[in-house]
């Protein structure tokens, strides 16, 4: 398959390489124990199928040193948990994947964000494993995808994760100084966190971040809002980076639900792509691409689709990948983590066809 790197590196620059990476956002544990039981012979899909994976660097990046996780009222079918993020929940007591719901969140006012700072640290040398320069060197030898960055690098999902999506909505009018002092703070925290490892060595292929910030119907914020509480802190923080690295970095957000009126705002202060653009919140694709014909694109494949064998899954790739690989800038994948609908055969039609595909359309032989 070639240097995956390489290949990535070159498709985010809308170039064609010959060989395309390919990859998903994520499986659900029963998606993977299906799969298994199917016969899929490794005991990860990339290494079944020959795509492959995206990963991180081991530092603790989030609330650290973590709260004492314990099981607080248990009943035959859920059990109420405080998490190391210091969130109360009700989830599944099977252990099967499904949202929790949330009971209480361990920020509720100025003060409680001021006490929980203490465990916001960047400059904790606990974040790093005590064989870091040995991680290190590991990156230089990889051969998968390495990501900058997951849900810490947020000016929406961040504080929502402290404080509960309720709260927050509530808060942009009732505590409005309480979310600039959670933004403030996060946009040091990365900045620390992430200078230190990248003069430690390491080199990223993009930098993740993420908001979940929006559902079926549009954001769960207003426009002036985001230009309020947001596009100043990634501004800043996008300007930092590239002021490091030049334009080495491409930035990918990463939020649910319908985000065309987020597109054009993000774009605006730096941001190169958005995924994963859910096909049942009215993400199309090629009709986006072709509104934003310089933005990186990843995802838009309906999973629903995958899930119901090859012919469907033909109709879905052949009417969205041509045009998507003729443009450029295009990373192909399931429109979320890949559900336990989605069979293993399936899945291995899936990704031969994306390749397929793209030698046909997307390769650097082809001119089209």
């Amino acid at each position: 398959m070639g240097n995956i790197n390489d290949s990535l590196r070159q498709t985010l620059r809308f170039e064609r390489p010959d060989t395309i990476c390919q990859f998903e956002w994520g499986y659900w544990r029963e998606t993977l124990q299906r799969w298994r039981n199917e016969g899929m012979p490794a005991r990860e899909p990339w290494d079944a199928t020959g795509i492959t994976f995206y990963d991180r660097v081991p530092v603790q990046t989030r609330i650290f040193p973590t709260f004492e996780t314990a099981i607080l009222s248990q009943t035959t079918e859920t059990q109420t948990v405080r998490g190391a993020d210091g969130v109360t929940s009700e989830v599944p007591a099977n252990g099967a994947t499904r949202l929790p719901r949330f009971i209480r969140h361990p920020v509720e006012n100025l003060r409680d964000f001021e006490a929980l700072k203490e465990r916001l640290d960047p400059r904790d040398a606990r974040r790093f494993p005590a064989d870091w320069p040995q991680q290190v060197r590991k990156t230089h030898r990889r051969n998968h995808v390495l990501v900058m960055g997951g849900t810490e690098i947020s000016f929406f999902g961040w504080a929502r994760d402290l404080v509960g999506v309720e709260n927050l909505l509530l808060a942009f009018y009732d505590q409005p100084e309480l979310i600039q002092a959670i933004n403030r703070h996060q946009l040091y925290f990365i900045k620390e966190l992430y200078s230190k490892i990248l003069r430690d060595g390491v080199h990223f292929d993009f930098i993740f971040c993420w908001e979940d910030m929006s559902y079926k119907n549009g954001p769960l914020i207003s426009p002036a809002l985001v230009r309020e509480f947001m596009l100043p802190y990634y501004r800043e923080l996008i300007g930092f980076f590239r002021e490091i690295n030049g334009r080495r970095h491409k930035f990918l957000l990463d939020s649910d639900g319908d985000v065309l009126q987020l597109i054009p705002l993000f774009h605006e202060v730096g941001i190169d792509g958005i995924l994963p653009f859910e096909v049942a919140a009215g993400m199309d694709i090629v009709k986006i691409a072709e509104r934003f014909p310089d933005m990186i694109i990843a995802g838009g494949i309906d999973k629903r689709e995958i899930a119901k064998g090859p012919a469907a899954i033909d109709r879905e790739l052949q009417a969205k990948l041509p045009p998507l690989f003729r443009r450029g800038g295009y990373l192909p994948s399931m429109d979320h983590h890949v559900p336990p609908e989605v069979g293993y055969a399936d899945f291995r039609h899936y990704i031969a066809r994306v390749q397929e595909l793209y030698a046909k359309y997307g390769r650097g032989s082809y001119y089209a």
